[in-house]
C-alpha cells in the first residue's frame, strides 16, 4: 500500500482520548503504531467505556484503528526493558501521562534518549510539562471551562460545555502535527526532539479574534447561542418536522431571505441596513422569520433556501448525518469489522490524497501483538512469552 510513513514506527503510551488520537492518525498515514496497555484491562476506554451486551466496549475502536496492540505492566522492570527495547528501533513516541509520571518510571524523554539519541517523544496533558498547572489532573471539561470556551459556548448566561470533547481531539491532532514537523526536523538534522502538546494551549487556539476583540474593544465575548454576534438573523429555527439553520449574515443574504419569504419591505426598511443595525433588534427578526419557516417541511424549506442562495443546512442528528448523501458520497464515515461489535463506524481520515493511501484496518483486541513483537521483533521464545505472561509482566 502506498501510504505516506510506511516506514515510521510509533510507540503509543496513551490512555483516553487525546494520546490515542495521535497515534491513531500516524497510523491513518502509514506508521507502524503499537500501543501499549495494561495487562487484563486496556486502556481506560477498554476498561471504562459504554460496552454492549458481551462486555465489550463500544468506545474504544474508534480512537484506536491501524494499531497494533501489546500488554505490559510498567510497574515491572522487564517491563521497562521492553519499553527501552522498543524505543531503541522507534521514531515517534506519543505519551499523554501526568508531567513526570514516566521520568519516574525510567521511561521518560531523557532516559529513551539514552537507547535512541534522534528519537522524537510527544507529551501531550492537560496544562503542559511546566507551569504552576503541570501537575493538574484534566479532563475536556475542566479544559473548556479554564480556556474560555465554556464561556461562549452555550445559550446566554448559560456557559456550557461542549459536546465532542474538542480539547482531546485538538490535541492529537497537533500532536500529530508536531510529530510530523519533528520527523522532518529529524530527517534534516539528525536532531531528535522532545513536543510538550498542552489541551489547554489547544483549547485557546480556537478562540481566533477574541483575544483581540476583547483588548481593543473592551467588551468580553459571552455566549451567544445559535446566534452570532454583529448578524442577524442569524440563527436555528423550527421547522414543519424539525429544525434548520439559517445565517442570513450577508447583506447579499438577507436580500435573498427576505425576497423567498415575500418581505421586500424588511430588506428596504433603514434598520435593516447592515447586520449591525439588524442585530439591535434581531429577537423582532428573528419571530418573522421563526413564523415563516414553520409552514415547510426540513428539506423542503432548505431546497428552496438553497435555490435562493440563502446560506443554511438542517439541523441533524447522528443517524441522518451517517445517511447524509455528502457523507455517504465522500466516504467521510468508514467501517470496519470488530469482534464481538460486527460492522464498526467512525469518522474518516479527512484530508483525501490524490495517489497516497490510507488504511484502514480495525482497532486491535487486546494485547493480539504480544508474540508477534515479543517473539518476532526482540527474539523472546514462547517458554519466556509464557513465563511473562505468568509473572504478570504482559
Amino acid at each position: 500500500m502506498n501510504t505516506a510513513l510506511k516506514n515510521v514506527r510509533v510507540l503509543e503510551l496513551t490512555h483516553v482520548i487525546s494520546g490515542s488520537m495521535a497515534g491513531m492518525l500516524l497510523g491513518d498515514l502509514g506508521a507502524e503504531v503499537i500501543k501499549i496497555e495494561r495487562p487484563k484491562v486496556g486502556e481506560f476506554y477498554r476498561e471504562e467505556a459504554q460496552k454492549n451486551e458481551a462486555g465489550i466496549s463500544i468506545v474504544f475502536p474508534s480512537y484506536n484503528r491501524n494499531k497494533r496492540s501489546i500488554t505490559l505492566n510498567l510497574k515491572d522492570p522487564e517491563a521497562i526493558r521492553i519499553i527501552k527495547r522498543l524505543a531503541a528501533e522507534t521514531d515517534i513516541v506519543i505519551e499523554n501521562y501526568r508531567p513526570g509520571v514516566l521520568d519516574k518510571l525510567g521511561i521518560g524523554y531523557e532516559d529513551l534518549k539514552v537507547v535512541n539519541e534522534s528519537i522524537i517523544m510527544v507529551s501531550i496533558s492537560g496544562y503542559g510539562q511546566s507551569g504552576p498547572y503541570a501537575k493538574k489532573p484534566a479532563y475536556d471539561m475542566t479544559i473548556s471551562a479554564m480556556s474560555g470556551f465554556m464561556s461562549m459556548n452555550g445559550p446566554e448566561g448559560q456557559p456550557t460545555k461542549n459536546g465532542p470533547a474538542v480539547s482531546d481531539f485538538l490535541s492529537g491532532i497537533y500532536g500529530c502535527l508536531a510529530a510530523l514537523a519533528a520527523l522532518q526536523h529529524r530527517n534534516e538534522t539528525g536532531e531528535g526532539q522532545h513536543v510538550d502538546v498542552a489541551m489547554l494551549d489547544c483549547g485557546l487556539s480556537v478562540l481566533d479574534a477574541f483575544f483581540a476583540q476583547y483588548r481593543f474593544t473592551g467588551i468580553e465575548p459571552k455566549c451567544g447561542g445559535n446566534r452570532r454576534a454583529g448578524y442577524a438573523p442569524v440563527n436555528a429555527y423550527k421547522t414543519a418536522d424539525g429544525m434548520i439553520y439559517i445565517s442570513a449574515t450577508l447583506n447579499k443574504h438577507w436580500q435573498c431571505l427576505t425576497d423567498l419569504m415575500g418581505r421586500e419591505d424588511l430588506f428596504h426598511a433603514p434598520e435593516n441596513a447592515t447586520g449591525v443595525l439588524r442585530k439591535a433588534h434581531e429577537e423582532e427578526l428573528e419571530a418573522i422569520v421563526a413564523d415563516w419557516a414553520k409552514q415547510f417541511k426540513t428539506r423542503e424549506l432548505a431546497a428552496m433556501l438553497d435555490k435562493a442562495g440563502v446560506p443554511c443546512a438542517p439541523v441533524q442528528g447522528i443517524a441522518a448525518v451517517m445517511e447524509d448523501p455528502q457523507v455517504i458520497y465522500r466516504g467521510s464515515i468508514v467501517e470496519f469489522e470488530y469482534p464481538g461489535l460486527g460492522m464498526y463506524p467512525v469518522p474518516a481520515f479527512v484530508p483525501k490524497f490524490n495517489t497516497i493511501q490510507v488504511p484502514v484496518r480495525p482497532a486491535p483486541t487486546l494485547g493480539e501483538a504480544n508474540e508477534y513483537i515479543l517473539c518476532e521483533r526482540l527474539g523472546y521464545d514462547l517458554a519466556q512469552l509464557q513465563d511473562l505472561q505468568e509473572r504478570g509482566v504482559i
